[in-house]
């Protein structure tokens, strides 16, 4: 799932200059800072204090025509530097990278006071070492409203809309009237959606041992993105998932699970497919936030189980 056609080809495995990551909608348009195409935030944003005056992270060539310095592009740092989490690397390219990281963080939010700035300079710092990481969309899925194909949304829309003869053949269960609920449907307070495990089993839990052993979504297999990125609020049913909401004590010996009733998902997710007022898009995205609650809930559930195993918290 590569999502933008202008993007280049991905290279056969990541090695040392040659990384990957996830294809953010922040974009690379820090590198037309201080020119005329600047955003209002970068129009007198200054990448030489973050970057220093030789660096290929500036986005102006050299004004010594003999000199060999690269510089960014606008297009460049589109296709090779609009990167956000997941982020893979070798580790040498990571013991570069991250003193530049940790440099240029206070430098770009010095000028960008704002979220996102340890983003940029993480993209700078990429640029400032030529560090060209070969974008994907399939690595992680985080804001259900957008519409935009940097996020791996593609495929969890793919599993809220497939075939319902196949679900109940799969299942050996009634076929459901709304495919649409397969996204919460069989969760527990501490397990995954019957669709997902379903799924995670046809690829073996991720250990692959050769390509042909990747079922196709024709065989049964369908794919599920690597990440659930959640900095975004989860609101359905009821259920509100928010990362600064989740008590910092949460994982102790004496801590609750995050209280999770599938049921009332369910039957809004039916209710959400049923209601004629509503357009496709905006069941999509309700859809969207039911498949995070009923994945990132049971998930922390089950690690605060496995916390507790590990500290020995029933003596």
């Amino acid at each position: 799932l590569r999502g933008q056609k202008l993007l280049p080809p991905l290279p056969p495995r990541v090695m040392n200059g040659a990384a990957a990551g996830q294809h953010f909608g922040l974009g690379g348009f820090w590198a037309s800072a201080g020119t005329k195409n600047a955003r209002k935030d970068f129009m007198e944003f200054n990448l030489t204090m973050v970057c220093g005056a030789d660096s290929p992270c500036l986005n102006i060539p050299p004004a010594d025509t003999s000199s060999d310095r690269a510089y960014t592009t606008r297009d460049l740092a589109d296709r090779n530097y609009a990167v956000g989490p997941v982020y893979v690397a070798s580790a040498s390219d990571w013991r570069d990278i991250l003193p530049r990281w940790h440099d240029f963080t206070p430098r770009v939010h010095q000028q960008y006071p704002k979220l996102l700035a340890e983003m940029y300079a993480f993209t700078m710092a990429a640029a400032d070492m030529q560090l060209k990481f070969a974008l994907s969309s399939s690595y992680m899925v985080s804001d259900p409203n957008t519409m935009s194909t940097t996020e791996g949304w593609l495929w969890v829309d793919e599993y809220a809309n497939r075939d319902l003869s196949f679900i109940a053949h799969e299942s050996k269960q009634r076929p459901a009237d709304n495919a649409r609920r397969s996204v919460c449907d069989g969760a527990t307070w501490n397990s995954l959606p019957t669709e997902t495990l379903r799924r995670l089993k046809k690829y073996g839990y991720g250990n692959y041992h050769s390509k042909n052993s990747i079922p196709s979504v024709d065989e049964g297999g369908g794919a599920l993105p690597t990440l659930l990125h959640y900095c975004q609020n989860y609101k359905l049913a009821n259920h509100t998932f928010a990362k600064r909401k989740i008590p910092h004590n949460f994982f102790r010996c004496d801590g609750e699970p995050l209280k999770f009733n599938v049921e009332a998902l369910l039957q809004e997710l039916d209710s959400i497919q049923n209601d004629g007022r509503l357009s496709e898009t905006q069941k999509k995205k309700q859809m969207r936030k039911g498949f995070m609650l009923c994945h990132l809930v049971p998930l922390m559930n089950m690690a605060l189980s496995d916390y507790k195993q590990d500290q020995l918290c029933d003596g």
